[in-house]
């Protein structure tokens, strides 16, 4: 590996020495495409190789070659631009101990430590799905690894056709979106306006996930450790997916069943079924509020059925809701006063 003098992007003018490890940050999204094991590069470019505000770890400089591997690009991935490129669209990182400055993430930094546990997290999903057979589960388990998706978001094709000049847009006309069409939960949280997007430097290249997606790898560790506790204890539960769980370091299952908290009844690991945007789902990997993230306290192992009752909104909101009928209600009030008196005394 070498170390150069390199002028750094961004407008700032700046130089600084190029040191493998070290970390930029590039003002705005551009595919790439990521090299293979002899050195060549794949014949189709990636979206997450480089995006906005995300840190790049800088890996060797060759020449007129800068080789560089994206926070949120799969492990192991690698791409090279040319010097000119790097000094344009990238800045070198201030760092505050293991933080790096200067991001798109929450409070503007990203601790170092989260490269290494996007693995970590990626190994635990993979171990937990090899001993699973059932593959809904194996797929709702694969899901919690990935943001949603957007049908608005640009293909690589608009964005080569745009950035070239052979597509210009009417004064009406809209191209692209904000939020990336599925990708690691650990791209950045975007909730941009359409103006806003439209002025960035990589436009119409997306720039990040919906803010309700968000999680960074080592808060999906946590989440996933919840949910195959969760798991393990499933009515039905395949043994061989208990021992694993309880030889995960720092997790204890409680005893009793899982059960649903949309309705209390238990969830069984046998009747699990379950396809992408199915209306019949058995069960689904719920959450408390919908507009909240990927957190432990947040989601849970539910029936589909139960799902769907509550819809996009929050626990709170339902129990509102229900509150609000009886009230106007006097014949539902008389109908489940005993339910009324039970609820008031275990407060």
């Amino acid at each position: 590996m070498s170390t150069e003098t390199i002028t750094l992007g961004g407008g700032a003018g700046t130089t600084g020495t190029a040191t493998p490890g070290s970390y930029y940050i590039p003002d705005r999204t551009c595919p790439r495409k990521p090299l293979k094991k002899n050195g060549e590069e794949q014949s189709v470019a990636v979206w997450i190789a480089q995006v906005e505000g995300v840190p790049c770890r800088l890996m060797r400089v060759e020449g007129d070659w800068v080789f560089l591997h994206s926070f949120v690009a799969e492990v192991g991935t690698i791409v090279r631009l040319t010097r000119a490129e790097f000094e344009e669209q990238f800045t070198r990182a201030e760092m505050d101990g293991d933080f790096i400055l200067g991001t798109k993430y929450p409070g503007g930094k990203l601790n170092t430590s989260e490269f290494d546990k996007r693995k970590e997290a990626m190994q635990l999903v993979a171990q937990a799905t090899k001993l699973l057979d059932n593959e809904s589960l194996c797929d709702k388990l694969d899901q919690v690894l990935k943001s949603q998706g957007c049908t608005k978001t640009a293909t690589l094709t608009q964005y080569a056709e745009f950035r070239s000049g052979a597509r210009v847009l009417g004064p009406i006309e809209n191209l692209g979106d904000p939020v990336f069409n599925r990708g690691p939960r650990w791209l950045p949280p975007n909730d941009d306006d359409y103006a806003t997007f439209k002025q960035t430097k990589g436009f119409p290249a997306p720039l990040g996930i919906r803010p309700k997606d968000f999680c960074l790898p080592s808060e999906v560790i946590h989440g996933v450790k919840e949910l195959l506790v969760q798991m393990a204890r499933f009515e039905n539960s395949p043994p061989a997916l208990v021992a694993f769980v309880t030889t995960i370091p720092g997790v204890e299952i409680p005893t009793g069943v899982h059960r649903c908290k949309w309705c209390g009844g238990t969830v069984d690991a046998a009747k699990c079924t379950s396809e992408y945007k199915s209306a019949t789902n058995y069960i689904e990997i719920c959450h408390r509020d919908p507009n909240q993230g990927f957190s432990p306290d947040n989601m849970y192992w539910g029936h589909g059925d139960c799902n769907r009752r509550q819809g996009g909104y929050t626990e709170r909101e339902r129990i509102e809701d229900a509150i609000r009928l009886l009230l106007e209600n006097p014949l539902y009030r008389s109908e489940f006063a005993s339910r009324i008196q039970l609820v008031g005394s275990s407060v």
